[in-house]
């Protein structure tokens, strides 16, 4: 029986056709401009600058409808990825990952309210201060961005139940080899690179000031975003480190069996006065390969991946700093 796809699959993720999605986002571009030409306000738009604040909605929901098929194109590859190791033909790993990473219709769009909630508590001051058409557009704009954040990163943590289901099927893993599951590692990579570019984009936009940094707003929304990106990549590959490192246990309590059992019969072959070279070769070997599962990968990642990820959290901070860099030199 196939799962009914979520929203976020249907019209975003993997849809039909691309060009309604960019059809949407050219729409959120130029509705802000176009409204503020019909009221006359264009003008004050370019003069007090607010014209990039009026771009970060467009932006970051453009930015979504981009990503996320090629988000969900990894998905696809970290599955395939394990297809190999099973050790039955009776599991459909397509089948119990589509099962798997569903998102209820009531928890996406509990989601998807939450990021209206968001909007209505961070833009809609302008709106109940002063009504304008352009206020009213601008407020719908942010209440689709943050519905739609609200609901990638509720999206972003749930798929973490992907990869507990497929480790938990019968699978043929080499402790010294982590080769099968680096695509886990890129998967959860790109999703941390994906929050931090949208981060970063937005406040490429944000109109940034010195006094900007007093804002608890600005912690309260951005704080999240950027700790998501960390919780994300290492609470994806969670679970592969669990079975890796169970893995690499099973097989070292396996070894360091047979090194005590041809110790033991090396020192009685000595007690008896035989010569115990042969047990001696079996012990050194047995003693190299107990030494490179202690030193085995039980985390789908490498140094670079580390490295990728914690220097990638600073971008945003460094944007930020170099905005109000730019902004103190035109002064």
């Amino acid at each position: 029986m196939k799962t009914d796809p979520s929203l976020f699959d249907r019209w975003i993720a993997r849809p039909r056709h691309r060009w309604p999605s960019l059809v949407v986002a050219l729409v959120l571009i130029l509705a802000p401009f176009v409204t503020a030409w019909l009221e006359g306000s264009l003008g004050w738009l370019s003069e007090t600058g607010r014209w990039r604040d009026v771009l970060v909605a467009p932006t970051v929901v453009l930015y979504i409808l981009v990503v996320a098929p090629f988000q969900a194109a990894m998905d696809v590859r970290a599955v395939a990825s394990l297809r190999p190791l099973l050790t039955t033909e009776d599991v459909s790993l397509d089948r119990l990952a589509e099962e798997a990473s569903q998102l209820t219709r009531a928890k996406e769009l509990a989601a998807f309210g939450v990021g209206l909630v968001v909007a209505l508590a961070f833009s809609a001051q302008g709106l109940a201060i002063d009504f304008t058409w352009l206020e009213l557009v601008l407020f719908v704009e942010a209440a689709l961005e943050y519905g739609l954040l609200a609901v990638v990163i509720y999206g972003s943590l749930a798929s973490t139940r992907v990869t507990r289901a497929l480790l938990r099927l019968p699978l043929r893993i080499d402790p010294l080899d982590v080769t099968p599951f680096e695509a886990i590692g890129l998967q959860s990579l790109m999703l941390a690179l994906i929050f931090v570019g949208g981060v970063t984009l937005s406040l490429l936009f944000l109109g940034v000031h010195p006094e900007v940094f007093l804002q608890w707003q600005l912690y309260v929304i951005y704080a999240p975003l950027i700790i998501v990106p960390v919780l994300v990549f290492f609470l994806n590959m969670a679970p592969t480190h669990h079975r890796l490192r169970a893995a690499r246990d099973s097989e070292l309590g396996r070894v360091q069996h047979l090194i005590r059992r041809e110790c033991s019969e090396m020192v009685q072959r000595m007690e008896q006065g035989d010569e115990p070279a042969a047990s001696a070769q079996r012990v050194s070997a047995l003693a190299a390969y107990e030494s490179r599962l202690l030193q085995a990968r039980t985390w789908p990642y490498n140094t670079t991946m580390l490295r990728t990820v914690f220097v990638s959290v600073l971008i945003p901070g460094g944007t930020m700093i170099g905005r109000l860099l730019v902004e103190f030199l035109k002064r």
